[in-house]
């Protein structure tokens, strides 16, 4: 059992159908703090911050609050918020309905980019406030591989609802919004943390009623400027062009040993039974050790009684030539079948499933 205890994380959502609203992208200046450091944490520059709060000097003082971008749209909806956009549709009524972007690749990496900086400062800044926060993964840095995204969206399964009505589950909206959720806690206990894909509309959402299910929007981009430069609908992730993952993440990790991988997923597949299945590299007879030991901390902390998770080897795209100290894949659930995907609905059940995964990789790093 983990010496640590999960807490769960609680943000009010209005879930309201409103007007678009304006969110401020604003930062909380921390002891410590320098602009030049929160410049490069927002990706923006000094020169920009200073301009925006007509600073004449780069002195700060903690307490005050900067303003660190331009402001965001944001849309209160039963499956949102939404952010800078919002999908046409209110819920995924059919299996083949998509929607593209209305940006090009480059624009929707500058807005998922100051998205995800805003909400990762404004969780530090609340983590920062907890007695007693304990960070046993200080010193690591660890990727998360939100699966599919962009031009695939994966499994797409069709579902009822609790009026017997028909509903679909699109596998990359839902694997992003757990990435979200085991992105925060991670980041709670310490470790330095980076995702692969990113959206430019999508910060977890707690979707209520499960029965408004998320949108196939195919917006998500690389997490890298420049594999996302580009104008061309075909630099955003695909089935093509997997091995960007590796990269972004060798990248990240910079030649250091403290290193993890985890690329999550909602398996599709009749053949094998419900329930989680965690992949470890292995090509061949050669097994990657510390891929399969880090595979069975998150097997158990993924098991339960009625539904126990899986385990196996395989040479995957995503986990060959990943540099981690160790690299797995997570089949959070099998979509096959209809429990699965109706628990995969539930912001609930994701949030219970993020949990898990947390576990396993505090359980690993224990060891």
């Amino acid at each position: 059992m983990s010496r640590y205890r999960i807490p769960i994380l609680v943000w009010c959502i209005l879930l309201l159908n409103v007007p678009a609203l304006g969110l401020s992208a604003t930062y909380e200046v921390q002891r410590g703090d320098s602009l030049w450091e929160i410049a490069r944490r927002f990706r923006t520059s000094v020169a920009r911050i200073k301009k925006i709060n007509g600073l004449k000097s780069p002195r700060i003082y903690p307490g005050q609050q900067l303003q660190v971008g331009e402001k965001i749209r944001e849309f209160l909806l039963p499956n949102g918020p939404y952010y800078h956009t919002r999908p046409a549709r209110d819920l995924q009524d059919t299996r083949d309905y998509a929607e593209g972007s209305s940006g090009t690749p480059a624009r929707d990496f500058a807005r998922a980019r100051g998205l995800l900086a805003s909400h990762r400062s404004e969780l530090e800044v609340r983590f920062a406030r907890i007695k007693g926060r304990k960070k046993p993964l200080r010193g690591w840095r660890i990727v998360i591989d939100p699966g599919h995204g962009g031009r695939d969206p994966g499994a797409i399964v069709s579902n009822r609802d609790g009026r017997d009505r028909g509903v679909h589950v699109v596998e990359d909206e839902y694997v992003y919004d757990i990435a979200l959720r085991v992105f925060e806690r991670l980041l709670l206990y310490g470790a330095s943390v980076d995702l692969t894909v990113i959206s430019p509309n999508h910060l977890r959402r707690d979707n209520t009623p499960a029965s408004s299910t998320f949108v196939n929007e195919q917006n998500e981009v690389y997490n890298d400027p420049a594999m996302s430069r580009s104008s061309k609908n075909g630099s955003r992730p695909g089935s093509d062009n997997i091995n960007r993952r590796v990269r972004i993440s060798n990248a990240f990790f910079g030649g250091r040993s403290k290193t993890l991988f985890v690329s999550l997923h909602a398996d599709n597949s009749p053949g094998r039974p419900k329930g989680p299945l965690v992949i470890y590299q292995k090509k061949g007879r050669r097994v990657d050790r510390a891929s399969k030991k880090l595979a069975e901390s998150l097997r158990r902390a993924l098991d339960s009684p009625t539904v126990p998770a899986q385990m196996g080897g395989r040479n995957l795209a995503v986990l060959r030539g990943n540099r981690a100290r160790a690299e797995v894949l997570v089949e959070i659930r099998n979509v096959a079948f209809v429990g699965d995907a109706w628990a995969l609905r539930f912001h609930e059940t994701r949030e219970e499933d993020a949990d898990r995964v947390v576990k396993g990789i505090l359980d690993y790093v224990g060891e």
